[in-house]
């Protein structure tokens, strides 16, 4: 029995333990265009304007219909009717030979009507709703790129921000490792009697590393809300533990054209412009159809009607009104026309109004995006030269702590320097991986602003 329980001590801890551990520490390794791909799929704002689309697209076919299918409708009635006997005496005469005026003299009766109507001319109306129905799904497919947009600039500044993250936790890390390195020499000279250092020292250094773990703690905090945040944009379970593909943070592959360039990307490819240009197609296809009342519509109709009522004879007399009983087929050639000019007319003042105002909105627009695009360039550039002397000031504080490290550790400098040099040289690599990640952020921006990726496809 002793040996049984041990038996399954030892199973449990190696078949039911390790899985619970494995669900505990599950990882997500992802590239950034592997998040892009799932945020675009799951993202709900993109779903919502993707739902405009098909509104879009059923307005169209109904828009295309009108064309060519005829309006229908059919109308059937119940109900009850006094029954009626008729009888005509010998000198022809119609009448009646009895009054039914009871409740049990009701008979039951049916009518059913049937209408159709086809447009046959109408002066551009249905052509120019074609049109407008047409424009409706530019404007809402506009609409889906533009939230594409904001969800791929949003996952890129998560993703590079966790990468960056990860970076500066690597330079905490080393700094963390090397002021124990100091402490510990510091220590040993205190306890040897040197002369070189004193109890000061040691606590000046001890203040560093309190603020390097501070500092650690922050942004341990921050890369662990990231994570948690870029998980629910892809739709995954936030338990578990993203890690980016790409190890380090290196500048995006870029390299700046001219500013027109970018200019004439815009004017092609921004979603709104492109909205913008729709609605104004849509707005002048509006306008097609207000004045198209101010002439007639010519069209073909046609329509059934059937009522049969057995409690009620037929009287079969063409002079005789009859409201029961009856079949009446007919088909017309016709034209409608609202006489109304003055409403009509200003119907296609309201519609002209509309495409000046998005007219002047697309203008306006196209000017905005140019300051902005002329902003971000700006942007890139000093970026650019920012990364450049970054790792030049870079390399000399690596060489300031290297000088300095050496000269503590043969007594000839102070632990003050020592920190400074510490401080100078941690400073400058998170400030050369910012650096790096506005620059990215920028291109990234740059690509939204302008609606095409300046981001190589193989980018990780």
């Amino acid at each position: 029995m002793y040996r049984y329980l041990i038996g399954l001590f030892i199973f449990t801890l190696t078949v039911l333990i390790p899985p619970l551990f494995s669900q505990t520490l599950e990882k997500l390794q992802l590239s950034l265009s592997q998040c892009e791909t799932l945020a675009l799929e799951k993202n709900p704002l993109i779903k919502e304007a993707e739902y405009e689309v098909e509104k879009s697209l059923i307005q169209h076919r109904e828009a295309r219909g009108a064309g060519f299918l005829p309006k229908m409708e059919l109308r059937n009635i119940w109900g009850l009717l006094p029954r009626a006997r008729a009888q005509y005496t010998s000198t022809g005469v119609l009448t009646s030979p009895d009054t039914a005026t009871g409740i049990s003299d009701l008979r039951i009766f049916t009518e059913m009507e049937f209408s159709i109507l086809q447009p046959l001319y109408t002066f551009g109306k249905i052509h120019h709703l074609q049109e407008a129905a047409e424009s409706g799904i530019e404007v809402s497919e506009a609409g889906v790129t533009q939230r594409e947009w904001e969800v791929r600039l949003e996952i890129r500044k998560l993703y590079w921000g966790i990468v960056l993250g990860k970076e500066v936790l690597t330079i905490l890390h080393d700094a963390q490792s090397k002021i124990r390195e100091a402490e510990t020499k510091l220590n040993e000279k205190l306890d040897e009697g040197s002369e070189d250092v004193t109890q000061n020292d040691l606590f000046k250094l001890q203040i560093f590393k309190y603020e390097i773990d501070k500092e650690t703690r922050k942004i341990e905090q921050d890369l662990l809300l990231g994570k948690k945040t870029l998980l629910t944009a892809l739709g995954k379970n936030e338990n578990l533990d993203f890690e980016p593909k790409s190890e380090y943070l290196e500048p995006i592959p870029f390299l700046p054209d001219s500013i027109q360039t970018y200019f004439s990307l815009a004017a092609r490819y921004h979603p709104q412009l492109l909205q913008i240009q729709a609605g104004l197609n849509a707005t002048r296809a509006l306008v097609g159809v207000a004045r198209s009342d101010l002439y007639p519509q010519f069209f073909i109709a046609g329509g059934l009607k059937y009522n049969y009522a057995p409690g009620r004879d037929d009287p079969r007399n063409p002079w005789v009104y009859n409201p029961t009983n009856f079949f009446r087929p007919g088909a017309v050639l016709g034209l409608s026309l609202n006489l109304n000019f003055s409403q009509t007319r200003n119907k296609i003042r309201l519609a002209e109004n509309d495409y000046q105002k998005l007219s002047t909105q697309k203008i306006l627009l196209h000017h905005k995006l140019n300051l902005e695009i002329q902003k971000l360039y700006q942007a890139i550039l000093t970026a650019q030269q920012d990364i450049r002397e970054s790792n030049k000031a870079l390399k000399a504080s690596e060489n300031w702590l290297r000088s300095v490290s050496m000269s503590f550790d043969l007594g000839l400098a102070e632990i003050k320097e020592l920190i400074d040099a510490y401080k100078a040289n941690s400073k400058m690599q998170v400030e050369h991986l910012q650096n790096i990640y506005r620059y990215n952020v920028l291109v990234a921006e740059l690509s939204k602003k302008i609606g095409y990726d300046l981001y190589p496809h193989h980018s990780e």
